[in-house]
């Protein structure tokens, strides 16, 4: 969506309120603004659609056990930790970078862990694989026209979402990324404590658990 500029005449009161309010809001007037007027004729913007989304996410993922979400840093992005239960205790990070057009291409998550243990890179890494190559196996089944792509290495895995289906609302589509990562962190915290030979099992059993209520992204 292209933007221009404009000349307003606004009083000045109106504007120390509008800066007192952006500010509190981490944001500019321009783009105060810009939101306050597509709420009054009822357009929506890709910031708006953004923070539908992320707040949905958050109402969610606050539900789960034992996840803990990070202050935004960016309109498009989100952080969410959850402990790993191994040596030093270290944090998985879940990232969520949404697009910022409104396409079916809705964004991609990053998964990382900072950690100096090579055992557990290597460990994440193994798993990363493993997970890609079932999910994969069932995403070319029930949806062949889809194609995720998968950054793996150095402990982390980074892949793209896309919409299966039209006319998503923003909360549906909030919820099914909670759901998504809710999924990817109860196979990984299910792997951590066990042979390698069992993993398959572990993981293809949460994803099938997962995929019975009919996912809206992959």
């Amino acid at each position: 969506m292209g933007k221009s500029v404009y000349s307003l005449v606004l009083s000045d009161d109106v504007v120390e309120a509008v800066d007192r309010a952006a500010y509190a809001m981490g944001s500019s007037r321009s783009n105060l603004i810009n939101q306050i007027l597509a709420e009054y004729v009822s357009f929506i913007t890709p910031e708006k659609r953004r923070k539908d989304i992320f707040d949905s996410l958050v109402s969610v993922i606050n539900g789960f056990e034992p996840f803990q979400v990070q202050s935004r840093g960016s309109d498009n992005m989100l952080s969410i930790r959850s402990p790993l239960r191994v040596k030093y205790n270290p944090t998985i990070k879940y990232t969520v970078e949404l697009s910022r057009g409104s396409g079916d291409e809705i964004g991609q998550l990053k998964i990382m862990t900072r950690t100096q243990s090579e055992a557990l890179i290597e460990l994440l890494d193994a798993f990363f694989y493993q997970f890609c190559q079932i999910e994969q196996r069932y995403i070319r089944r029930f949806f062949p026209e889809v194609v995720p792509q998968y950054q793996i290495g150095q402990g982390r895995l980074i892949r793209n979402f896309s919409l299966l289906k039209k006319e998503c609302s923003n909360n549906e589509i909030g919820s099914a990324i909670a759901a998504y990562i809710q999924m990817i962190d109860r196979a990984l915290k299910a792997c951590l404590g066990v042979p390698a030979e069992q993993w398959e099992r572990k993981i293809e059993g949460i994803y099938l658990e997962y995929l019975k209520d009919a996912p809206i992204i992959c």
